[in-house]
């Protein structure tokens, strides 16, 4: 079941210029930028708390994000993550219903969740699923 939109992932060029300008508007808390480094995906990316849900912050330099950030510019929306209950029960329904879970490259998974640096538990649905929105399923195992 799906409790709430986690965070809504937004991209930057610059991530500390929008970190500067999310902290002025809204007042969130500084926080650390981290440095993502995958086969085919390399990234920097901060999360903003923002009362109960979260933006993610992403500057993308290779990989997923680029061609979004050269087409619709600063601020375009890369994905959304839904927060649920339980992943792995997510995952059977999934593929009860012939959709294949996968990573942000769009490649299938092997297992039945992914483990970001946080601890916290993940999965994407195929685009070509969700009518071309990119949409994270995600497990908060371990606050930020």
């Amino acid at each position: 079941m799906v409790v709430r939109i986690h965070h809504v992932g937004i991209a930057t060029a610059n991530i500390e210029d929008a970190l500067q300008l999310y902290f002025n508007i809204f007042g969130c808390q500084p926080t650390k930028v981290l440095n993502v480094e995958k086969p085919g995906l390399s990234l920097r990316t901060a999360m903003l708390s923002l009362g109960s849900s979260h933006l993610q912050l992403i500057e993308p330099h290779v990989g997923p994000g680029i061609d979004e950030l050269k087409a619709r510019g600063e601020g375009t929306i890369l994905e959304m993550a839904l927060e649920v209950e339980d992943i792995e029960k997510f995952y059977e329904q999934m593929k009860a219903l012939n959709i294949e879970p996968v990573n942000i490259m769009g490649e299938p998974i092997s297992t039945k969740f992914l483990t970001a640096s946080s601890g916290n538990r993940y999965f994407y649905l195929p685009q070509n699923k969700t009518r071309g929105t990119k949409v994270e399923i995600y497990q908060v195992v371990a606050e930020h």
